[in-house]
């Protein structure tokens, strides 16, 4: 019986590389997108396969890197380093270098935020502030402090600890300077310099004697302690909350003796009067005496400032709504805070639509983040969360509520908002995930896993990026940095809703990566020899290295020097011309060289990184190379069909090869794109568009077919046409 031959033709790349446990699986329509294997490569916005971008060196330096834009027409670039902030221009002149109290073990820890003019930095320690300011364009930082009012009181969040809610607190006076008395261990000398508050109003630690007594300055008179002469103080008891009905004056009965009632009023402009009545949850008596005690009583009714040097500061930052969000508090996991609208250090909270806003979520888990979108996403240890925001709930107190959309353990890796939703990554680190808006009401977010069919690619994933379309690359793309230094790259494809992802590597170990307004920046680190160096890159479509720089003839030192730095004449008493190019960053460090379109191999630059014997170019490329390659991914037939395709060893009995603008490559043991008879080789090797055939001697179950680079060059593969028979 004669066998069926089986054509592939494969116009679209976007599956990316296919787990291969998932080899076998011709059912997913997914793996007739895919490639059996490929490193450097990327899809394009058209499903074409071409090899990655490089990447243009930017500055020597280590850390954490991000994009600023505080102003129109103005980008800096922040690193985040062991104990500085280095700030540099757009073309990586080093603008400031601040100190900042972080060290090397925090900086992978690193949380930022821009506003306006300002970075807001959380980590373990506190908050830090770094700003730019317009005009002068003077930097500097500073730790976080809360707004302030006429009176010194501090617009900061107040809250009462539950390990405290049976301890009593005592201050000496209502004004100026007191002794505070607790009726057990709270203070450390940790609380110098923080806010309490004493029936709703706020003094200042200024001294710590022992864990129970200490000093402080009153910033708002302490609301007084009233003696009421009641008809009957029947039904009351000490501790209840009473209101007067009158005056609306509340406060906490402290003691009962006989008919009068003592109670500390919360924080209030009016006082209680006579002939009023005094109601209690049991009862209520009318009051025959008021009388104003000398000094405040003791109380429960008293909170402390939520975080400082005591209880420990936020650990996220994030914005939404004009506000600014903190999270991640090690002394209540899974609070938020979101300061008031519009003001940045305002988060004194309150009841009006404006005011500060604190929240935790009811369930045991520890809040990592907090990311904005159409509603406002809550990353945490055990799930994600979403506050639903509209016009009929807007944030504000007493509208957040937190609904769950995904269960399940995530590691604190900050998420990444896009268009669709959130990208975010598990606690295994490999698997990335996605949630969606579906338009319904009853559901309207769903989580799904976007890596299934590629986590073979990902390996302790540290940290993700996205960045938006440009005009040399028109889509989308996630990157993802393993530990181990290599980069997934994920490419949306609008057309099926999915993503591939495709593995980049080479000679640096990418440590992390930053992407905003399209352009996407690492930090990678190089060994050259025995040293080993940290840079800032970017990505740059027009590049084939890494590490990459060009050089012009700006770069260039013209004539050759006697000792004395005095040119080395001719006869003629014209400078003896030279040439050659300086890259004091490569000096006595080996780089590959592409110059004027051709690939010219290695050198190594001088000590003073003169690379020389290039002068008869205009302009050079040197950097570190990397290789391109990919399999295509032959799959096989479904079950039932008589071809025997699935029964026998197969044979590529021939391969279509379509391009365009590509230079040189080889494709199993043939190169193509190579000059021709009569081309001038004085020219760089031509980009075609072009189609060229091959065919693989042999046969296998699974054929194997391998694409890779012979020289750093243009690749571009739009259709592979397969013709595979037994």
């Amino acid at each position: 019986m004669s066998l069926n031959d089986q054509i592939i033709r494969q116009r679209d790349f976007s599956g990316g590389e296919a787990d291969p446990d998932a080899l076998r699986r011709d059912d997913m329509d997914l793996l007739k997108f895919c490639v059996r294997r490929a490193r450097n490569m990327v899809s394009t916005h058209t499903g074409a396969l071409t090899h990655r971008p490089g990447r243009r060196m930017l500055f020597e330096d280590d850390g954490v890197i991000a994009e600023f834009k505080p102003f129109d027409d103005v980008t800096y670039r922040v690193i985040f380093s062991a104990g500085r902030v280095r700030i540099r221009s757009e073309a990586g002149a080093l603008v400031a270098d601040l100190v900042a109290p972080w060290g090397a073990a925090d900086v992978d820890s690193i949380v930022f935020e821009n506003m306006d003019n300002e970075i807001f930095v959380t980590w373990a320690g506190p908050v830090q502030v770094i700003t730019v300011t317009e005009g002068t364009l003077v930097w500097s930082i500073a730790a976080f402090s809360f707004d302030t009012g006429i009176d010194n009181t501090r617009a900061a969040p107040f809250y009462r600890f539950s390990s405290t809610s049976d301890i009593t607190m005592t201050v000496s006076g209502y004004t100026g300077s007191v002794t505070v008395t607790f009726s057990a261990p709270i203070l450390t000398p940790n609380h110098l310099g923080s806010a309490f508050r004493y029936a709703g109003r706020q003094f200042n630690i200024t001294a710590v004697s022992s864990p129970t007594v200490g000093t402080a300055t009153v910033l708002e008179e302490l609301p007084p302690t009233y003696s009421l002469d009641v008809d009957s103080a029947t039904g009351f008891s000490v501790g209840q909350i009473v209101e007067c009905d009158t005056t609306n004056v509340k406060g906490e009965i402290i003691s009962i003796v006989g008919d009068v009632i003592k109670i500390v009023a919360f924080n209030t402009l009016t006082k209680p009067l006579s002939t009023e009545k005094l109601v209690g949850p049991n009862a209520s008596s009318e009051i025959d005496i008021v009388t104003v005690e000398t000094t405040p009583s003791p109380t429960i009714q008293w909170d402390e400032q939520f975080f400082g040097q005591h209880r420990g500061y936020p650990r996220s930052v994030s914005k939404d709504r004009q506000r600014l969000i903190f999270s991640n508090f090690p002394q209540f996991k899974s609070a938020i805070l979101w300061s008031a609208t519009g003001s940045n250090r305002d988060f004194l909270i309150g009841t009006d639509a404006d005011d500060a806003i604190f929240e935790y979520i009811s369930a045991e888990c520890q809040v990592f983040h907090v990311v904005g979108g159409y509603d406002e996403f809550v990353i945490t240890d055990k799930g994600i969360f979403y506050v639903p925001i509209s016009v009929g709930t807007p944030l504000q107190p007493g509208s957040v509520e937190f609904r769950p959309i995904f269960s399940q353990e995530l590691a604190n890796i900050r998420p990444i908002e896009v268009t669709e939703g959130l990208i975010f990554v598990d606690k295994a680190r490999n698997g990335v995930y996605a949630i969606t808006a579906t338009g319904q009401t009853a559901r309207p977010y769903v989580a799904s896993e976007i890596n299934r069919y590629h986590r073979h690619l990902f390996e302790d994933v540290v940290s993700i990026a996205v960045t938006s379309g440009t005009k040399n690359f028109p889509t989308r793309q996630i990157y993802a940095v393993n530990d181990d230094g290599t980069v997934v790259v994920g490419q949306f494809n609008p057309d099926r809703d999915t993503i591939g992802w495709l593995k980049w590597d080479g000679g640096g170990s990418v440590k992390s990566a930053s992407g905003s307004y399209g352009n996407m920046l690492f930090v990678t680190s190089y060994t050259f020899g025995a040293s080993v160096v940290t840079v800032a890159e970017q990505l740059d479509y027009d590049l084939f290295f890494d590490c990459a720089m060009t050089l012009g003839t700006a770069d260039q030192i013209d004539f050759l020097a006697l000792a004395d730095g005095s040119p080395l004449k001719l006869g003629s008493g014209e400078n003896l011309s030279l040439s050659n190019f300086v890259a004091s960053f490569y000096a006595d460090k080996l780089v590959h060289v592409y110059g004027d379109g051709f690939y010219l191999g290695t050198t190594t630059a001088d000590e003073d990184g003169i690379v020389s014997g290039f002068s008869a170019y205009s302009e050079i490329m040197i950097g570190v190379k990397f290789d391109w390659l990919f399999q295509p991914l032959f799959t096989r037939v479904e079950d039932g069909n008589p071809v025997g395709q699935g029964e026998k060893r197969r044979k590529i009995e021939n391969m279509t090869i379509t391009v365009r603008g590509t230079q040189e490559f080889q494709c199993g043991n043939r190169i193509f794109g190579s000059y021709r008879g009569g081309e001038d080789m004085s020219l760089p090797v031509p980009a075609r568009d072009d189609t060229y055939r091959y065919r693989e001697a042999g046969r296998s179950w699974d054929p194997v077919v391998e694409f890779k680079s012979t020289f750093p060059s243009s690749f571009k593969l739009i259709e592979l046409a397969t013709r595979i028979t037994v």
